[in-house]
């Protein structure tokens, strides 16, 4: 093996190789971390919310007669409104509720088991009623779904039936016995106590929180608007979403009312991360390209800067075989540097993400999978050069260079 004279030469030369081993580790430790933050975000992109996106509208009605500032009024407008929708042809169940699965629309609260000195624990909180579960496509897993008698009109009133997420209820009661318990809040008087448990659910926007929520049995809206989520049947989504506008504006012209597909909402939401995951792949393929022809560059050099010193070799006796594994070997080990300098800077890097970017730490094969593709696209963009070597004939050797 030629290692000694692949080392004297890089001694002689360090600039040009130094370079290269820092163009291969810097890409490295890039394209590693580039790697691991695709993979985090397409796991989120991928991660179901539980609920029946494909077949879920989301509709809002935005009053603008003075009638709707009267709290009766506004109350029999959602029970007529929910009266509609669940007759529609095509609709599979509707519900009132402020929630805006993939965005928000509730709020997020602190309760504890009432009677304790536990401490509270945050969850993302909704308004909902006897058709929200169903609209949702969740189940009842433990007790009961609510009922029209559940749900709570009266401003005053301090009693609230809730049904909580099976994540939430597992932080609340470990033993596993929600049903029948009561919670409370930072607000005192008020009285919730759980009816039911539900799973799944996650809803991204409360980030730490978004599988924990709790549902309060009582109606959702405002003079400012009412919103409500309408569950199609598979296949008559476009139907049901014509026919909503129509029909709920004959029922009452005094507003607006807005159509929109949880899907639509859903791409909205994840749009950010899809143009952060497509940008860090043109990084990679551009960090690789780029590390390639400096390869390319530094073999070529080395080829021509040796032309005459190959063809010494050819007429002592040397092979194409050895001329070419001493250009591979020498570009190996050149790679070889500038992986182990990669690899302590993936992992840097990952560590300054995780303390403060709060990213996920890297995959162990990550760094393996990033040293082979360096390895071989390093061999790949040395081989031409290489052949290019190994061709050159003993004759050059007498030839002034």
């Amino acid at each position: 093996m030629e290692f000694g004279p692949i080392l004297r030469a890089m001694r002689r030369n360090p600039f040009r190789f130094g370079l290269i081993v820092l163009e291969v580790g810097f890409t490295l430790a890039i394209v590693v971390n580039c790697v691991g933050m695709i993979l985090d975000a397409r796991k989120e992109l991928g991660r179901p919310s539980g609920f029946d996106d494909h077949n879920l509208l989301v509709v809002d009605s935005l009053p603008f007669a003075k009638e709707f500032q009267d709290d009766n009024y506004l109350d029999q407008t959602i029970l007529e409104d929910l009266g509609l929708l669940r007759g529609l042809p095509g609709v599979r169940a509707a519900t009132n509720t402020r929630l805006r699965p993939w965005q928000g629309g509730g709020s997020s609260g602190m309760f504890k088991p009432m009677g304790t000195e536990r401490e509270l624990l945050r969850t993302q909180t909704y308004g909902g009623d006897e058709g929200t579960l169903d609209t949702l496509g969740v189940s009842v897993i433990a007790g009961r779904n609510f009922t029209r008698e559940d749900v709570v009109t009266d401003p005053n009133a301090t009693v609230f039936p809730v049904l909580i997420s099976k994540a939430y209820a597992d932080l609340m009661f470990p033993d596993g016995d929600a049903v029948g318990k009561t919670l409370e809040g930072v607000r005192p008087g008020s009285v919730l106590p759980v009816v039911g448990v539900f799973d799944p659910f996650y809803n991204p926007y409360a980030w730490e929180i978004g599988t924990y929520a709790t549902f309060f049995a009582g109606t959702s809206g405002s003079p400012q608007g009412v919103r409500y989520l309408v569950r199609a049947q598979p296949g008559r989504m476009d139907e049901v979403s014509k026919a909503i506008e129509e029909r709920m504006l004959a029922l009452n012209n005094g507003r607006n009312v807005t159509v929109e597909s949880i899907e639509e909402v859903k791409s909205d939401f994840q749009s950010g991360m899809a143009i952060m995951v497509l940008s860090l792949n043109v990084v990679i393929v551009l960090l690789v390209f780029v590390t390639a022809l400096g390869i390319v560059g530094l073999t070529s050099f080395s080829v021509t800067e040796r032309t005459r010193q190959i063809g010494t070799r050819r007429a002592l006796g040397a092979r194409r075989a050895d001329i070419l594994r001493y250009f591979l070997l020498e570009n190996l080990m050149v790679t070889s540097m500038g992986v182990a300098l990669g690899l302590l800077g993936a992992y840097g890097l990952n560590i300054a993400l995780v303390s403060f970017m709060d990213g996920e730490r890297l995959a162990w094969w990550l760094p393996m999978i990033g040293m082979a593709l360096l390895w071989a696209t390093g061999l790949a963009a040395a081989l031409g050069p290489a052949l290019r070597a190994m061709k050159i004939p003993p004759a050059i050797a007498t030839r002034n260079v």
